[in-house]
């Protein structure tokens, strides 16, 4: 899953918590009492303090018990910096500079343009044919549409799209004379900003190739249609929500496990829409085992579900029981992103079917992701 990146998404977020403890405010001798409502106002802001205090000691002792302590602490302390931001080189722009700024140099572990720089990239600029010569991203999420790998004639679904940067890295790859691309996003604000993605990097001329669609990814009706089909799916974006207080003071176990849910279900949706022996590539941007292995472990579990796991190996992240990990500690800041690579074996529908049935309860929020918080810009 992805969110746009720009100046207030990077911003160091306040996280001076204190450990857990209650403490109630007093007057100080000397200094003139406070009045009731004021005391009541104090005691309220202590007590919310207290509880964001004890939300993020939960949230922090939930992945050192997956990570370890030491891991955890080295983990925690890259999520926490700003994310990296590497340029992609738009082939679609007659115009773009190569490398885009002087101090830049090229990503050595993507077959695309990506280039990453010590310093800011300017702003983009548009062309003659008014498309924008490069886009900001974190370049381990370039690596999730190279996981595709695409072929000439391809016809690929991006079931999870918004708001437009692993697309933008599928049409780059893409020949759009050739194939197509359908880009859903259900979220009405989040498919507004995909499309205006696409218009402003793809010419007029090529975009007859590309569909944008709304509709929830759960209830995908296509089958055995696509050649590859991306499933970046919305997950618990824990490096973003650490550089969002108020939402990171909403944080339980529950919304993991309950994205997990939902990933699951895309992910049988995604197996659905694909052809016999076409490749599915299941991604997250979290931390949680539960979004990440987990949901491929389920699926296998099921029985029903005929599909191979295609093991990969990149120049950077580290492997995982059915994939593939980039975490910010260990890949120079890159991260996190999960990947697995899935290939279908079957075309039964009803298989599918019933194995949708135990989630019939995701199928109430047509139109809207289960969480509307969005994970690291990809």
């Amino acid at each position: 899953m992805e969110v746009d990146v720009d100046d207030e998404s990077l911003e160091m977020p306040e996280l001076d918590f204190p450990p857990p403890g209650r403490r109630n405010p007093r007057k100080q001798s000397g200094k003139k009492s406070l009045s009731k409502s004021k005391m009541k106002k104090l005691l309220k802001q202590e007590l919310e303090k207290e509880r964001k205090s004890n939300v993020f000691h939960s949230f922090s002792a939930f992945y050192e018990e997956q990570y370890g302590s030491a891991r955890w602490s080295s983990l925690m302390a890259c999520l926490l910096s700003k994310p990296r931001v590497a340029c992609l080189v738009n082939k679609y722009c007659n115009e773009s500079s190569v490398p885009p700024s002087p101090n830049s140099t090229r990503v050595p572990f993507l077959r695309l343009p990506v280039y990453e720089s010590s310093a800011l990239f300017p702003h983009p600029e548009r062309d003659t044919h008014n498309v924008f010569d490069y886009y900001l991203m974190d370049a381990a999420s370039v690596l999730v549409t190279e996981a595709l790998d695409l072929e000439v004639g391809d016809k690929v679904l991006d079931l999870c799209a918004a708001p437009g940067g692993k697309t933008l890295g599928i049409l780059q790859q893409l020949d759009l004379l050739q194939g197509s691309l359908v880009a859903n996003e259900p979220s009405p604000t989040r498919s507004k900003r995909l499309s205006k993605v696409i218009s402003e990097y793809v010419p007029a001329n090529l975009r007859t190739s590309i569909r944008v669609t709304r509709r929830n990814g759960i209830k995908w009706m296509e089958h055995d249609l696509y050649d590859k089909v991306l499933v970046d799916a919305p997950c618990s974006s824990e490096r973003h929500l650490l550089h969002d207080p108020k939402e990171l003071g909403t944080w339980t176990p529950r919304r993991t496990e309950n994205c997990a849910k939902r990933q699951l279900a895309l992910l049988f949706a995604a197996l659905r829409a694909a052809k016999l022996y076409g490749r599915i590539v299941y991604s997250t941007c979290s931390l949680s085992q539960l979004e990440n292995d987990c949901v491929i472990s389920k699926a296998l579990e099921k029985g029903k579900l005929d599909f191979e796991i295609i093991q990969k190996q990149w120049p950077v992240g580290e492997r995982t029981e059915h994939g593939w990990i980039i975490l910010p500690d260990v890949s120079q800041g890159w991260g996190p992103i999960y990947i697995a690579v899935l290939k279908k074996l079957s075309t039964k529908l009803e298989l599918f079917e019933e194995c949708v049935e135990d989630l019939e309860e995701l199928q109430d929020t047509d139109g809207e992701p289960l969480l509307l918080l969005p994970g690291p810009e990809s």
